[in-house]
């Protein structure tokens, strides 16, 4: 039996104390008779023995349970462990999309595959690949064979490089080993974006070794298609940017794909920087999708990019007719441009409201008589409302009956604006990562002040008083702004910030998800949550079709198609940005400080334990065996003590 850690062992020396204390009360010396005590018969005699075998058996429940205790917390485990003799070494593996560049795989492979044919037999080896996520291939063994058959199976993704996760998950394997000669074998092509954000003062653990294959020269030539999409000018043609590294200055053909059929073929002049091209194409009818290619270059998997067919989807949303400028209507119509689709007015009928149509209240005349009715059944069966608050009486008293008082503010001599947003509501998605100054800007002439307990504020007047709220109205989406929205009442109407947050609270209200178009390998795209099949029309890999629901995280480029009860849609995956930038990092002298200074070998050794071990104690878990043993012993010792005293 080995011990995770030892020095808890050390505690076992407190047995002394009930020794000690038992000692300390045994018989006196000076025996002093009692008359009394001769009319005792030799029963009490021998119950007065026995109480002192009791007393003995005592005493040993109490240092058992101390025993039991300390070698509990010491972890015990079945298992040899390792002397500090021997090779420990690390490979961390860098199968990011740059490495696809021209020489760099085979160039790392070898070098790597070089650095473990120098292990000597009983040395350990273990490999780290870094992407997706960072994991072990192979975990320390000694079974060198079996690294160097996963190394060599190994191949390159098309995920973005990220350095100091590795890093930190290979160090920390090699401080939990006690061998003489510790190294860590990093296997990558230092580009310059896998090293951003890595903290240069965090070091190594002492007598770890950094043995770097050394800075990857930069490509002879290279491009990258980095955005693709319909364009909005003309439906004839694609829009097109393409990133120039290297050379300064080139021409290429680029060519546009249905599938195995070409549609189109281009020669394009490239200058250093971004080119947008508008390229002539006839998206061919029923066509899920295009991709767009460069002839090959030094890395050949950012030179196709896909773009899928734009789903011309435009959402109704019932409005009420308002004198004057419809400036709600103007916002509304103005998402037609944006990627998904957007949304139309339509005005309110005669007959029942579609209850998927979120409606936008603004005319007193909308809470009255008939239009009132067909209100409260749209209510009732879930329909999404958006009420701007003009101060009519009708309107008032509906919102008095979902709990909403509504009080005109004082006209102030100079405009207000609004404060406190809730950064977090949906309504603001295309605000996030944005500054709010064009919301704090916002100029307000008059409005109502909105007060209710379910009232969830979204944004508040300079007083405090609530301007802009969501309303929990059982489940159902109301929201209610304290202000009409025009040009006598505010600016906003009149300012660019007003369509995006019409846009955002129509989608919020509509339960719209994310339309967004552009996503990347290992982008997380969300899905209904019913079940569908997920499977590839296009791309670098073409793989069986799964079962999916919620989200999916492609691992390759591509063309995909998602098929659910409820949606069919095309998603467009391309490779990431910024893994076409194939920059060195310019300080090669800071990857050798990454070691540890110097010290002597009573300081170079981490006192950890190895991983190996730890996970060999954890699937064992005697220690809960022994704290179960110390419970009985203590258990035991406790009815003891009240039956005698020492």
């Amino acid at each position: 039996m080995n011990w995770l850690f030892p020095g808890f062992l050390a505690g076992a020396t407190l047995i002394g104390l009930p020794v000690l204390l038992h000692l300390l009360r045994r018989k006196p010396r000076q025996v002093v008779r009692f008359p009394t005590l001769r009319f005792l018969g030799a029963s009490a005699l021998r119950d007065t023995r026995r109480n002192r075998w009791w007393r003995w058996l005592t005493l040993a429940l109490r240092c058992l349970t101390i025993v039991l205790l300390c070698a509990a917390f010491a972890r015990p485990f079945w298992g040899q462990w390792p002397g500090a003799d021997g090779h420990a070494l690390v490979i961390a593996l860098d199968n990011s999309m740059s490495q696809q560049a021209r020489g760099r795989w085979d160039d790392t492979q070898r070098w790597a595959l070089g650095q473990l044919a120098a292990l000597e037999p009983g040395d350990q080896a273990a490999l780290l690949v870094m992407h997706p996520e960072p994991h072990w291939a192979v975990p320390l063994t000694t079974d060198l064979q079996r690294v160097r058959l996963a190394l060599e199976a190994a191949v390159p993704g098309h995920h973005k490089t990220r350095y100091a996760q590795p890093l930190r998950m290979a160090a920390q394997a090699l401080a939990g080993t006690p061998a003489a000669a510790r190294t860590l074998v990093w296997a990558a092509d230092e580009q310059r974006a896998g090293w951003r954000g890595t903290d240069w003062t965090q070091k190594l653990p002492p007598g770890v070794k950094f043995q770097s294959k050394g800075i990857a020269p930069a490509p002879q030539r290279q491009a990258a298609i980095i955005a693709v999409r319909k364009s909005s000018q003309s439906v004839d043609a694609l829009e097109v940017t393409i990133r120039q590294f290297e050379p300064a200055a080139d021409l290429r053909r680029l060519t546009v794909h249905a599938g195995e059929r070409e549609l189109a073929t281009h020669m394009v002049p490239l200058r250093a920087g971004d080119t947008p091209l508008t390229v002539p194409c006839t998206w061919p009818v029923g066509t899920a999708g295009l991709r767009v290619a460069l002839e090959a270059d030094d890395l050949s998997a950012d030179d196709c990019a896909w773009v899928a067919s734009p789903a011309d989807i435009i959402h109704r949303v019932l409005l009420d007719a308002v004198p004057g400028t419809d400036f709600v209507g103007h916002a509304l119509r103005s998402t037609h441009k944006l990627d998904g689709g957007g949304f139309e007015p339509v005005p309110f009928s005669d007959h029942a409201w579609p209850l998927d149509y979120p409606a936008v209240l603004r005319h007193d005349t909308s809470f009255r008589n008939g239009r009132l009715e067909q209100l409260e059944q749209f209510q009732v069966g879930g329909g999404a409302v958006w009420v701007f608050v003009g101060g009519g009486s009708a309107q008032q008293e509906w919102l008095m009956r979902q709990g909403v008082r509504v009080s005109a503010r004082a006209v102030e001599a100079e405009p207000v604006h609004l404060r406190d947003w809730d950064v977090e509501h949906p309504v603001l998605d295309a605000f996030a990562g944005q500054s709010l100054l064009p919301l704090l800007e916002v100029e307000f002439y008059r409005g109502f002040n909105l007060t209710g307990e379910a009232l969830a504020p979204i944004a508040q007047w300079p007083d405090g008083r609530t301007a802009i709220a969501e309303l929990d109205s059982g489940g159902r989406r109301l929201l209610i702004a304290g202000f009409a929205p025009d040009r006598e009442t505010t600016d906003w109407v009149a300012q660019p910030s007003f369509v995006p947050f019409v846009h955002g609270a129509i989608r919020w209200l509509a339960a719209l998800r994310d339309t967004r178009e552009d996503w990347r390998v290992d982008d997380t795209i969300p899905l209904p949550e019913e079940t569908g099949v997920w499977r590839a029309l296009d791309g670098p890999g073409l793989r069986e079709a799964v079962a999916v629901n919620g989200s999916v995280r492609p691992r390759l480029p591509g063309l995909y198609e998602f098929t659910g009860p409820r949606m069919k849609k095309v998603f467009a995956v391309n490779p990431p940005v910024e893994e076409s930038d194939l920059s060195p990092w310019p300080e090669p002298e800071r990857l050798a400080s990454l070691e540890s200074p110097a010290t002597d070998e009573a300081t170079s050794r981490v006192s950890t334990v190895p991983a190996g071990l730890i996970v060999t104690e954890n699937r064992q878990q005697l220690w809960w065996w022994l704290l179960a043993a110390c419970g009985c012993a203590l258990l035991a010792e406790l009815l003891m003590a009240n039956r005698t005293t020492l």
